[in-house]
């Protein structure tokens, strides 16, 4: 039993190392590249970035714990099947917006569209929240389901590649043919968020998504999975999902992968070797990373882009962080935080909130009301 002279004594010490560890765990920068878009944009991404007090008790990994056991928000969608015209299915699932009493904005025709990608094996069930942050903002929002996830089946013996944004131009186009008036705005959280920066890169000046937030981003996908950079742990945990996520798809994709060496698999890295780049006819791991790495074309993106990365994040490590890149291109925004972990950034101490989803909106908010001129990297190197 600690006697009260020593509780007394262990206060003050106690005291002093939380507020060491706070310090640490605030630690916040923003860094951009040198704009009038980006002077603009930081008036309100620093006050955001002020406000983020992570949750004190919550370390890296139980942060990512959390991200499956905190409930998400209760919207309701309506599914939306897409038929591409490969003969592959994926899906919209739209917000079912009047059953959602936290709204304080009614949605017009031209109201601004949150287009929202999911993560490596989610689907719109993991992206509810966000999506409520999205409509509070007054934003319709609406999450692109790739193939075979959320409970869809395969058409063909086909999965999206990692960074292949065929599909996701497909499903821009219906989303335009729905609400032609609306300005579409993209969210990616972690896969998801290598999905946007693909789409941005490749599309340059004709991207139909006005402004990104990237959740998370991984950045060079090859250095993190083909040369071993992710958290072994993490890389065993994440390949464990992607086989069970296979599994439910094995009778339609049995003539164009070996399942028993697939199931044998423990890395990333080997998954990818006996499923995508064999799907997708690549020789290797490096021609196929060639064509799907979001970074393959990030100093053409032409669009305002905002990425948010936890320097503690253990699966999109920090050292995987591009700084110069952020530095010298004048459309994108890098924001750090000391704590936040992998798509979590929880605050609050018994009720947990995200606040990168927070910060999101305040950025999309913030562009839509840009009136300047935007000044394109090409332009910047001229």
């Amino acid at each position: 039993m600690i006697s009260r002279g020593s509780r007394q004594r262990l206060l003050p010490a106690a005291l002093q190392s939380a507020k060491a560890a706070t310090a640490v765990a605030t630690s916040k920068r923003i860094v951009s590249g040198n704009s009038q878009l980006n002077q603009f944009l930081r008036t309100t991404m620093q006050p955001a970035l002020d406000r983020y007090t992570p949750t004190w008790w919550a370390n890296a990994h139980v942060q990512v714990f959390l991200t499956f056991v905190v409930p998400q928000s209760r919207i309701k969608y309506r599914r939306e099947m897409l038929v591409l015209r490969d003969g592959g299915q994926s899906s919209l699932d739209w917000v079912l917006t009047e059953q959602y009493r936290d709204c304080a904005h009614d949605l017009t025709h031209d109201s601004p569209i949150a287009l929202v990608m999911h993560g490596l094996t989610g689907c719109s069930d993991s992206m509810r929240s966000i999506c409520a942050e999205a409509l509070r903002n007054g934003y319709r929002p609406v999450v692109y389901n790739k193939r075979g996830h959320g409970g869809m089946k395969l058409s063909t013996p086909k999965l999206q590649a990692f960074g292949c944004v065929n599909d996701l131009k497909e499903a821009i186009e219906v989303v335009q043919q729905r609400y032609p008036s609306a300005k579409i705005y993209g969210i990616g959280s972690s896969a998801g968020s290598g999905l946007l920066c693909s789409y941005l890169g490749e599309t340059g000046g004709d991207s139909k998504i006005e402004a990104g937030v990237l959740i998370s981003p991984g950045y060079n996908a090859h250095q993190l999975f083909v040369e071993g950079r992710i958290n072994p742990m993490y890389d065993f945990l994440m390949t464990l999902n992607l086989k069970k996520f296979l599994l439910r798809h094995q009778s339609e994709l049995k003539d164009v992968i070996h399942m028993p060496s697939v199931l044998k698999a423990s890395s990333i890295r080997e998954f990818d070797e006996h499923v995508y780049m064999k799907m997708h006819g690549y020789d290797s791991l490096l021609t196929y990373w060639e064509d799907n790495n979001p970074m393959r074309a990030i100093h053409n993106i032409q669009r305002p882009v905002l990425c948010i990365n936890a320097l503690d994040d253990p699966v999109c490590t920090k050292d995987q962080i591009p700084y110069e890149t952020f530095e010298s291109n004048p459309m994108a925004m890098l924001v750090t935080t000391g704590k936040g972990s992998h798509c979590a950034f929880y605050q609050g101490h018994v009720v947990l909130k995200s606040w990168a989803n927070e910060a999101a909106m305040a950025y999309l908010n913030r562009v839509r009301e840009y009136t300047g001129p935007y000044e394109h990297q090409a332009n910047k190197t001229a």
